[in-house]
């Protein structure tokens, strides 16, 4: 049996582009780090987007494993130093409500989650069993459960104005998905890890 922990990066700065974590992100990738040492990883796959790759960094350091970098492990959109914060909430929202419908810039979330499914598949070809760390984004996660699982077997939180729905995964929050035959939903965005709330 292959065990894939997904893990959300750290709080990150609130800046468009490629913002890296903040202090408390640190803090928050530092602690899940030291939670998760003791599971041995044959892998880690990382976003290459830095607040990924910071994160996964306090793993592989952890663990003394190399990090692979894979774009298919970004978001489906991201804030771009171009528009203001508002059009890009309003752009994301509408591949949340439509999950075919295809942003501006970047894809799906359709097409999102497909690409993450590939990379667990390719995974399971890989390792028969054992355990496999993949640190990507809320989103990138969210879209990858709404495409193995129905909607139905999975939380989701309803934004107020627009109505879009999605699956609420905290920062560094823990989300593991079985390989064994078919893909089991273990849990799902997990921060029992922190003793208190790090906001």
């Amino acid at each position: 049996m292959l065990t894939f922990y997904l893990v959300r990066h750290g709080a990150k700065e609130a800046v468009p582009f490629d913002p890296p974590l903040t202090k408390i992100g640190l803090k928050q990738a530092q602690i899940t780090a030291s939670h998760l040492q003791n599971i041995p990883f044959k892998e880690i796959l990382s976003s290459p987007k830095l607040r990924a790759r910071q994160t996964a960094e306090l793993f592989a350091k952890a663990q003394a494993i190399p990090i692979s970098i894979d774009d298919r492990l970004i978001e489906r959109l991201e804030w771009e130093n171009n528009e203001s914060f508002d059009e890009f909430i309003n752009e994301w929202n509408k591949t949340d409500l439509e999950r075919t419908y295809k942003p501006k810039k970047g894809v799906s979330s359709k097409t999102n989650g497909a690409q993450m499914k590939k990379i667990l598949d390719e995974l399971a070809e890989k390792h028969s069993e054992g355990n496999v760390l993949i640190i990507s984004h809320g989103g990138t996660i969210g879209d990858l459960l709404r495409d193995i699982f129905t909607e139905k077997a999975i939380d989701h939180v309803v934004e107020p104005m627009s109505g879009a729905r999605y699956i609420d995964l905290l920062e560094c929050s823990i989300t593991v998905i079985q390989k064994d035959g078919s893909y089991k939903l273990i849990k799902t965005g997990d921060i029992s890890h922190f003793s208190i709330p790090l906001i």
